[in-house]
């Protein structure tokens, strides 16, 4: 069962973005923190949604192997995107001394917010199919 798709893609993206952004910005307004980095920040919240619904994307095509397995390893992926786009940052300009862990936990939380969304959503439409398939086992033997 495919839940994210080309069709929806886009609009799921922009969901991310919206959610991480709206928690961007309660945590400056509750810390009275001003961002003078704001605009990149914006952009990069971006970049990571759409990198965090592409890689929970590619489930569909991994279900025949375990799920925590792939849960890990779409983890692991999406860390290691980042820390290679920190590590080009880090060649062609100065990146702060606590870039790598400030992005751990940047990318962290939206991942998990994200996968734990998308995979209740999964697991719930899988559950509903089974559902689906027995109400019309019984119908037939009935």
């Amino acid at each position: 069962m495919k839940l994210i798709s080309k069709k929806n893609f886009i609009s799921i993206v922009c969901i991310f973005f919206t959610l991480i952004t709206c928690g961007k910005l309660l945590l400056e307004k509750m810390y009275n923190f001003t961002d003078r980095y704001y605009t990149d920040n914006i952009f990069t919240i971006l970049a990571f949604s759409v990198l965090i619904t592409l890689v929970l994307s590619v489930h569909y095509y991994l279900q025949k192997y375990p799920f925590l397995l792939v849960f890990i390893g779409q983890y692991v992926v999406t860390v290691g995107i980042v820390f290679l786009a920190i590590w080009i940052h880090g060649r062609i300009s100065v990146n702060a001394p606590t870039a790598y862990m400030d992005m751990f936990r940047s990318i962290t939380i939206p991942f998990f917010g994200g996968a734990i969304a998308y995979y209740i959503c999964f697991f719930y439409q899988i559950r509903k199919a089974n559902k689906m398939i027995s109400e019309l086992k019984e119908e037939m033997w009935t």
